[in-house]
């Protein structure tokens, strides 16, 4: 599918418990802490967190839907922006009202700055009326938005389908400054997460997953991209709660086809996930991981079950502590959201993932907690210098590639 060109947003409904009061300043509360303290109440999961994101959020409003021990602990539910767009008033009013009764924080992914609005200094304040008109479908029937996860917003300023793009990070960054002042204005409690599809850019010097182009890059290296974006925020004092990235258990183990690597399979691309998360560690950053299987989403509800369950094996076992792991789907498979009880249906594999990561749910120790390791440990990364790549920290030196084109979403308002 081609997911990462989506041009519309996603809604992430988290169920941690809502946020404490805004303070009078208007500023967001603290996020972890708001979000530990509603987990504590409401007996819901401490990190890991587990999210969700299906296609028909609706399905869960079903009489018949059984979801209850999904309900009970998770802590976020992910809804497409063309959702909002669509859904009829009654539709999102009944959603509204039971993330509200569950205590369901709601998190929006959207594009952000947009490759579609008018390409020059005003893109950021169009960008954010696109997307705050249907958002706001979503607060006039009841509802709340706590979270935008911005699903590359530099990319889509660079690289706009059809036209020419920005030709500077630094401009696409500026005018993402626009929009997040202009979103915050109209909703101050609104937080952000800066999203990626990670396999789709290099990283450090190193090459993206099909290392295309001049440098082997695709889209270019997201080293620049992230610290330009959060050297803007910085300045405007618009802070990131977060990043996210977006990379199939397919392209993380190298056994997706590449168009210019023979054997991506040597390369350690997990390793390069770490490393991300911890620069975003580093950063103050909360850091989500989107897991799924693109193999498994295009063959069967048991495939994708079971790919699913093995991403987040290898990312656990690799040290890997993500605040939120994000179960989503945007290809056919599933057919399924409910109900849990079903096989492989998509809340019977966010049960699973609970379990695999909280084991104490089930009373006795998963695969993952048993094999991970005793807390956070800083992933190998080689930097490149003048002689080649060199180990950083003393470790024995692995390249770590990526990627830029390979996959994309349908539809679902993107």
């Amino acid at each position: 599918m081609t997911k990462w060109l989506l041009a519309g947003v996603i809604l992430w409904v988290a169920t941690g418990g809502a946020l404490a009061a805004e303070k009078a300043s208007g500023k967001p509360s603290d996020p972890p802490a708001a979000r530990a303290a509603a987990a504590e109440s409401a007996g819901r999961l401490k990190e890991p967190e587990v999210w969700m994101c299906y296609r028909d959020p609706f399905e869960l409003l079903a009489k018949d839907a059984r979801w209850e021990f999904v309900k009970k602990h998770i802590s976020g539910i992910k809804i497409y922006i063309g959702t909002l767009q669509k859904a009829p008033p009654d539709k999102l009013a009944a959603l509204a009202k039971m993330l509200k009764e569950n205590r369901i924080q709601v998190a929006v992914e959207c594009g952000g700055t947009l490759g579609f609005a008018p390409l020059d200094e005003t893109n950021g304040e169009r960008s954010a009326e696109i997307e705050l008109g249907k958002i706001n479908r979503f607060y006039r029937a009841g509802g709340k938005v706590d979270y935008l996860d911005l699903d590359g917003p530099v990319r889509r300023l660079l690289y706009p389908k059809g036209k020419k793009g920005f030709t500077s990070v630094e401009k696409c960054a500026a005018e993402l400054m626009d929009y997040m002042r202009a979103v915050r204005k109209a909703h101050p409690e609104i937080r952000f997460f800066l999203l990626t599809n990670f396999p789709n850019w290099g990283y450090r010097g190193d090459v993206s997953y099909h290392a295309r182009g001049p440098k082997r890059q695709d889209y270019g290296d997201y080293d620049e991209v992230v610290n330009t974006v959060l050297k803007h925020a910085a300045e405007a004092k618009l802070k990131f709660a977060g990043v996210t990235v977006d990379n199939p258990y397919e392209y993380a183990v190298g056994e997706h086809f590449s168009v210019k690597l023979k054997d991506p399979t040597r390369v350690n691309w997990i390793k390069r996930i770490r490393a991300y998360e911890d620069f975003a560690r580093a950063r103050g950053l909360e850091f989500n991981l989107i897991v799924n299987s693109e193999q498994g989403g295009k063959t069967s509800d048991q495939a994708f079950h079971d790919r699913t369950l093995k991403m987040v094996d290898a990312y656990v076992q690799a040290g890997g502590q993500p605040t939120r792991y994000v179960v989503q789907s945007w290809y056919p498979f599933p057919k399924r959201l409910v109900p849990e009880t079903a096989p492989h249906s998509m809340t019977a594999l966010v049960k699973a993932v609970m379990l695999r990561l909280h084991p104490g749910l089930a009373g006795k120790p998963g695969p993952a907690a048993a094999q991970a390791g005793p807390g956070r440990q800083p992933s190998p990364w080689c930097i490149p210098s003048s002689g080649g790549l060199k180990p950083a920290r003393g470790v024995v030196c692995e390249s770590v590639f990526a990627d830029t084109r390979q996959f994309g979403r349908n539809g679902y308002g993107w």
